[in-house]
C-alpha cells in the first residue's frame, strides 16, 4: 500500500481550512458542497481500494465545516467567541464520553497515521500491544483534556465578568495557556514518535539476528553432515 499520509492531510485539514478562511464571496456555500463532495468521494475511494477510513480526518473536517457554517451568519464577534466556548466544550465531554467507554482519541489518531502511511493491520495490531505507548497515549489524552477544560474555564470567566464589551481581556492570557500546551503536547507527541521508532529498530535488529543464525546453523549442519558411501569406500 502506499503512503497516502501527506494526501490524507491535504485532504481532511489543509482543504477546509483554506476553504472557509480564504474564499469569500457569494458562491461560497457552492464551494463548500464541493468540498464535502470532493471529500466524500475520497473517503470512497480510500474505503474501496485499501480498505481503510481516516476517522479523525473525517471528524475535523465535519467538525470545523461545521463550526464555520454556524458561525457564518453571526455578525457578532462575541457571538462568534461564545461559539468558539461551545465548541470547546462539545470537544471535552466528546473525549470524556469516549473514554468512558474505553476509546482513546489519541491512539485512534494514531491508527489512522499507520494506515494512511501503508502498514498493514497486523502491524498496527502488534504496535498496540507496547504498554509504554498506551501509557504515552493516556498521557497525551489527559493533556488535551486539561488544555481544553482550562481554555473552556478562561473564556467561560471572561464572558460571564466582562461581558460583551471587555470579553478580550483575557486575550493574551488565552494565547499564553495555549502555547504553553501545545509545545507541551509536540514533546509527547515525540515521544510516542520516538517509542515507534525504537520499535521498528529493534524488529529490524532482531530479524537481523534470525537471519544470521539460520544461515550459520544451515553452514554447520551442512559440515558435520557424514556420507555414508565415502565412509565405506575408505573402510575397503
Amino acid at each position: 500500500m502506499k503512503n497516502k499520509f501527506i494526501p490524507d492531510i491535504f485532504v481532511y485539514m489543509v482543504a477546509p481550512i483554506v476553504v472557509c478562511n480564504l474564499v469569500t464571496n457569494k458562491k461560497m456555500d457552492y464551494i463548500i458542497i464541493a468540498l464535502i463532495f470532493y471529500i466524500f468521494f475520497y473517503s470512497f475511494i480510500t474505503r474501496k481500494k485499501e480498505s481503510r477510513l481516516n476517522i479523525t480526518g473525517i471528524i475535523f473536517t465535519v467538525g470545523y465545516i461545521s463550526l464555520y457554517l454556524l458561525k457564518q451568519s453571526v455578525k457578532s464577534d462575541f457571538i462568534r467567541y461564545a461559539y468558539d466556548t461551545y465548541f470547546f466544550i462539545l470537544c471535552l465531554i466528546s473525549l470524556i464520553t469516549l473514554k468512558f467507554f474505553d476509546k482513546n482519541a489519541i491512539k485512534q489518531i494514531y491508527i489512522d497515521m499507520l494506515k494512511s502511511k501503508g502498514y498493514t493491520k497486523l502491524y498496527i495490531w502488534n504496535s498496540l500491544k507496547n504498554n509504554i505507548l498506551i501509557q504515552e497515549f493516556e498521557k497525551a489524552l489527559s493533556l488535551v483534556n486539561i488544555h481544553l477544560l482550562s481554555m473552556t474555564f478562561i473564556k467561560v470567566y471572561s464572558i460571564i465578568t466582562y461581558g460583551e464589551q471587555k470579553y478580550t481581556t483575557t486575550a493574551d492570557l488565552e494565547i499564553l495557556v495555549c502555547i504553553l500546551f501545545i509545545i507541551a503536547e509536540i514533546y509527547t507527541i515525540s515521544r510516542i514518535k520516538q517509542e515507534h521508532k525504537s520499535k521498528e529498530k529493534f524488529k529490524s535488529i532482531n530479524k537481523g539476528k534470525g537471519l544470521i543464525s539460520i544461515k550459520t546453523i544451515k553452514k554447520n549442519n551442512k559440515e558435520k553432515i557424514i556420507y555414508l558411501d565415502k565412509y565405506k569406500r575408505t573402510n575397503k
